[in-house]
């Protein structure tokens, strides 16, 4: 139930009774000026709240392109790093793997994350992001090694295989962690 006390509508007076004329309705609304721009005003509209956050699946759908791209970059600087400077595959997983983490984790605070507002500023942010995705490499590397040596899986591909299982961990942790919700301060439970 709401609290506020609404005032009484001329034409709610005149729609109650049985049998009313045009001419009724016009007069009951010229007695209250929130009608003058025509019928149906009558409680004048709330204004609309600024969203605060979005539903978790399109917030997967968000985090999932942007890793995308994340992908896209990791595979191609590890091509460029293992395939034309001959570095080895490892070394070139965890340079490739660094250098799509910043660019990640500018996309995933500026377009994914970016209506929530967080304890902490970018710099921490930053390297909770960085800590996660490093953390993520203890994990993939082995893996990597693995499907490469003993599976005999193209380096790209067990790159790419790698990725895809630590991705779910890699959301989790950004979602509960890095960009957590801030509690409500209010004490009402958000919408």
């Amino acid at each position: 139930m709401s609290s506020e006390i609404r005032p009484i509508n001329p034409l709610t007076e005149v729609l109650a009774r049985r049998q009313y004329s045009q001419e009724s309705l016009y007069r009951a609304a010229l007695k209250d000026t929130r009608f003058s721009s025509g019928f149906g005003m009558y409680p004048p509209p709330s204004p609309k709240q600024p969203r605060t956050g979005s539903s978790i699946a399109w917030i997967l759908i968000k985090f999932g392109f942007v890793g995308g791209l994340g992908i896209f970059l990791n595979q191609s600087v590890l091509f460029l790093l293992t395939g034309i400077y001959d570095i080895y595959f490892l070394f070139g997983a965890i340079l490739s793997s660094q250098a799509a983490v910043f660019v990640n984790f500018a996309l995933n605070n500026f377009l994914v994350f970016r209506s929530r507002e967080t304890a902490g500023g970018l710099v921490r942010k930053a390297l909770l992001f960085n800590a996660v995705s490093s953390s993520d490499l203890i994990v993939r590397i082995p893996l990597l090694f693995g499907l490469t040596t003993a599976l005999g899986i193209p380096y790209l591909w067990s790159n790419l295989a790698s990725i895809f299982l630590t991705f779910g961990g890699r959301f989790l942790l950004s979602e509960k962690k890095i960009w957590a919700k801030r509690p409500s301060t209010s004490g009402l439970a958000p919408r």
